[in-house]
C-alpha cells in the first residue's frame, strides 16, 4: 500500500497529475450526489459523468486563462497589486504543510515567468474554472436525463 500511495504522490507532483485525480474526484462525487438525490439510471449517471469530466478538462485551462487575462489588468492597472499577490504566492509556496507547497509548487511552475497577479489569477481560474463546469453538468444533468416516468 505503501508503494501505491507513493505512486499516487509522485503522479500529484505534476500538473497533469493534478487535473486528472481532481477531475476525477469531482466526477465521483457528483455521480454520488446524483445516485442518491436524483431519479437518473445508472447509465444515464455514467454520461453525465463523461460529459462532466470532459466539461472539466476544458473548464480548467479556459479558467486560467480568464484568471491569468484578469490578473494581468488589474496587475498593470495597480501595480502594487503584483507585489500583494507575490506575497499571498510566497505565504502559499513556503507555509502551510509541506504536501501543500509542494502541490501549489507545482501549480505555479509553469507560470513562474508570469507577474504574480496573473500568476494568482491564472491558480484561482484553474482551480475554479473545472469545478464550475463539472457542476453546472452534474446539476443540469438530471434536469435533461432524469427519466421521471410518472409525470
Amino acid at each position: 500500500m505503501r508503494a501505491a500511495g507513493a505512486k499516487l504522490k509522485e503522479l500529484y507532483g505534476t500538473q497533469l497529475g493534478q487535473d486528472t485525480i481532481e477531475t476525477l474526484l469531482g466526477g465521483v462525487v457528483a455521480a454520488g450526489g446524483q445516485a442518491l438525490f436524483t431519479d437518473m439510471t445508472p447509465e444515464e449517471i455514467a454520461i453525465a459523468t463523461v460529459l462532466g469530466m470532459g466539461a472539466a478538462t476544458v473548464g480548467r485551462p479556459l479558467g486560467g486563462r480568464i484568471g491569468q487575462a484578469v490578473g494581468t489588468r488589474l496587475g498593470n492597472a495597480n501595480p502594487s497589486l503584483n507585489e500583494y499577490a507575490q506575497v499571498g504566492l510566497d505565504t502559499l509556496t513556503t507555509k502551510g504543510p509541506k504536501f501543500s507547497q509542494e502541490i501549489f509548487r507545482t501549480k505555479l511552475k509553469p507560470y513562474a515567468d508570469l507577474p504574480a497577479a496573473a500568476q494568482y489569477g491564472n491558480l484561482y481560474g484553474r482551480q475554479n474554472g473545472d469545478n464550475i463546469v463539472q457542476a453546472l453538468v452534474a446539476l443540469g444533468a438530471p434536469l435533461v436525463m432524469g427519466g421521471n416516468e410518472d409525470a
